[in-house]
């Protein structure tokens, strides 16, 4: 297997909103978020949009709007799937290798741009990355040194999981075109009721979760009814939270839908708070102490 070239570096995980003050105000009610950078206009081929992004548990996590009056990308996207988890986001330290390579392998690579800094970006087509919008950004200073994440102690950021048709065939395209990139668990058929399987690895510093539906039928077959109703792609996102008891009581308090609050067949507590309040975003919530 012949990986490009290329080094890289998960940067964050980006979610298109109809307004990202309101969106902030919420997941910062909830969640130990810090600022990264201010709200910010940004344009690109696809369009002009505002975006501001936050740290939380070691990982960045970014909001993007359109622009008032000028309904763009991230309304495109809003209309067609709702408010949710829109790209994934990976520094690279140049660009044209990664995406000949999959250029070359039959994969879409879409809005494509350079800039004067040096700089440039191009997207997978979630088409080619089983429904997930990957972002690749060359930045001109790879190698300098960064700020990293201030530390909290309160919250880790634990990873994106991804409801796909067939795990092996992901997981193999994740280690074949990402840098570094490895298996963590393999895939295998999870938890007591066996209703999905599942399997991780690091790329580029970050986990990912892949799940499937199980190779025999099942009741809860939660993953297959995701992809009918949505197609493949981002599912939820995965939180430890030391302040799991005062987090949930909070929520709760808020009139905040919680659903699947239990444990599971560790005896690990958890619970997730439902897309239809949290702007689209499944967010799944362990407990930090355990």
């Amino acid at each position: 297997m012949t990986k490009p070239d290329v080094r890289m570096k998960f940067d964050h995980v980006s979610i298109a909103v109809r307004s990202i003050d309101r969106a902030v105000d919420f997941f910062s009610r909830y969640f130990p978020m810090k600022q990264r950078n201010p709200k910010t206009r940004d344009d690109q081929v696809s369009g002009g949009f505002y975006w501001q992004d936050f740290w939380l548990g070691g990982f960045a996590v970014e909001f993007i709007e359109d622009l008032p009056g000028t309904p763009g990308f991230v309304s495109r996207f809003i209309e067609k799937h709702g408010e949710g988890m829109h790209h994934l986001s990976i520094e690279v330290d140049r660009l044209h290798p990664v995406k000949e390579q999959l250029r070359r392998d039959g994969f879409r690579i879409v809005d494509e741009q350079e800039y004067p800094s040096g700089s440039a970006t191009a997207f997978i087509s979630p088409r080619s990355a089983f429904g997930a919008l990957v972002q690749f950004w060359q930045v001109a200073d790879f190698d300098a040194p960064h700020a990293p994440p201030p530390p909290d102690g309160l919250a880790h950021f634990d990873h994106v999981s991804l409801a796909v048709k067939d795990i092996n065939r992901a997981c193999d395209f994740f280690l074949r075109y990402f840098a570094p990139s490895e298996m963590g668990r393999h895939p295998h058929v999870s938890n007591s009721e066996g209703n999905f399987m599942l399997a991780n690895m690091d790329v580029a510093g970050f986990k990912l979760e892949f799940i499937q539906s199980p190779p025999h039928r099942v009741e809860n077959d939660f993953v297959g009814k995701f992809i009918e109703r949505y197609g493949e792609g981002m599912h939820h996102i995965s939180v430890d939270l030391k302040d799991f008891d005062a987090t949930l009581e909070h929520l709760k308090r808020d009139g905040v839908r919680v659903v699947e609050e239990k444990r599971n067949y560790r005896g690990e507590r958890q619970f997730f708070v439902s897309p239809r309040d949290a702007f689209g975003v499944l967010v799944q919530v362990w407990d930090g102490l355990q």
